[in-house]
């Protein structure tokens, strides 16, 4: 039984290799027909795809050749039509121009001649006005030029008059005597303009006994009062040393210029010494004396060495002022009497604050009592008005009220309503 099932098997398996090998053999046949079928086919279907092709671009060759000359021939119909347009055109428009320019020639020509009309008429006119108008500047300039010739001599002749009036001033200048009245006048207005009248004196002999007297002597305050400390101010005015310098300055001369400085501060000198000598006599006087000059110029020249202004500080107790310094000096010394006043004024009102403080004092208890007595009396018209009325009501009180006109004569009281009334 078994080996039966063997060989049955065996069989089976034998059968089956047979199958297989009878499977893969038709499975190739198979795929030689398909592929030599496919072949064939693409073959067929490329030699067909190239005649249709080539149908296809026949027609569409003879087609697109035929639209070909019709649209050649529809430009050409266009081209001589647009041809024809345009000769039309440029004829019209030719024509129109010839139209226009004749026409523009024509008003061209017509408004020349017009406008040479009007420049002629205008040209007439500007002639006639330019003939009118200049006549009229020609006019009022010899005008003008005889006012101005006539203003020139009149200035001429004024300035002669100035001329003179300038050689009058120099022979004027030249007097020294004339020259100390000019400085002394400059600085009077300084000091006057500055200074009140009681701070100061004029023509003052500063030392006891001498008949030498300064032109102005500031009052300063001494010890006691009314004691005063005079500071004397005196006035130079060396013009002729001043000249030379300035003409040694116009002409640049070195050697000239220092001659002439050394001539001007020479003056300067003994001015300051006649001051010390004539004016100052401390502790009547200041320590110290103040010299005016009475321009900038000369006072510069003055300060322009400085070696020279202290030495007339030191030496000789002189400071030099010039119109400026002078008014600053004057202003300061005008402020500290101003000090002074106020601090005198502030002294005397402290005092007063202080009697004013004693006697507030004493009316402060003066209305301190009269407060007292006059509560004192509030409190007794309060009795009387509450306790004594009271006391007079109930004693009163068992009287019957009665009023007649004799018996109100008997009493003397006149009626509430007549003192209402008369009140």
């Amino acid at each position: 039984m078994d080996l039966i099932l063997l060989v049955l098997v065996l069989a089976l398996i034998g059968l089956a290799a047979y199958s297989f090998v009878s499977i893969k053999h038709l499975q190739s046949r198979l795929e030689k027909a398909l592929d030599n079928n496919a072949d064939n086919l693409s073959d067929q279907l490329t030699y067909q795809l190239d005649m249709a092709n080539k149908t296809q671009l026949l027609e569409l060759s003879t087609v697109m050749n035929r639209q070909q000359n019709e649209l050649f021939q529809q430009l050409m119909d266009i081209r001589d039509t647009l041809h024809q347009g345009l000769a039309e055109n440029r004829d019209r428009s030719d024509q129109r121009l010839e139209v226009m320019t004749q026409s523009l020639s024509q008003s061209v020509k017509s408004l020349q001649d017009s406008n040479e009309k009007r420049l002629e008429e205008m040209r007439h006119t500007v002639e006639e006005k330019l003939e009118k108008t200049l006549k009229n500047r020609l006019q009022t300039s010899f005008e003008a030029v005889s006012k101005q010739l006539e203003s020139v001599n009149q200035g001429l002749g004024e300035m002669r008059t100035v001329a003179k009036d300038v050689g009058t001033l120099n022979k004027v200048l030249s007097n020294t005597k004339t020259r100390g009245i000019l400085g002394e006048l400059q600085l009077g207005q300084i000091v006057e303009d500055i200074m009140t009248a009681n701070q100061y004196e004029r023509e003052f002999a500063t030392v006891s006994g001498s008949s030498d007297r300064v032109e102005y002597a500031i009052k300063l305050p001494g010890n006691g009062q009314g004691d005063y400390i005079y500071l004397p101010i005196d006035s130079k005015f060396p013009l002729e040393d001043y000249y030379r310098l300035e003409d040694a300055y116009e002409a640049g001369d070195r050697a000239a210029i220092e001659t002439s400085r050394k001539a001007l501060l020479a003056a300067i000198k003994r001015f300051a010494k006649s001051i010390h000598s004539k004016y100052l006599n401390p502790p009547e006087t200041t320590n110290f004396g103040i010299m005016f000059l009475p321009t900038e110029g000369l006072y510069s020249e003055v300060v322009r060495n400085p070696a020279f202004f202290d030495s007339l500080r030191r030496e000789e107790n002189i400071v030099v002022a010039g119109p400026s310094t002078l008014s600053a000096l004057l202003n300061s010394l005008s402020v500290g009497f101003k000090t002074l006043n106020l601090q005198k004024n502030a002294d005397d009102i402290s005092k007063i604050l202080g009697n004013v403080k004693l006697e507030f004092e004493k009316f402060g208890g003066l209305l301190a009592k009269a407060q007292k007595q006059l509560n004192t009396a509030n409190h007794t018209l309060d009795q009387l008005m509450s306790t004594r009325t009271k006391a007079i009501v109930r004693a009163l009180a068992t009287v019957e009220d009665y009023q007649d006109q004799s018996t109100q004569s008997l009493l003397h009281i006149p009626l509430l309503e007549e003192a209402d009334d008369e009140d």
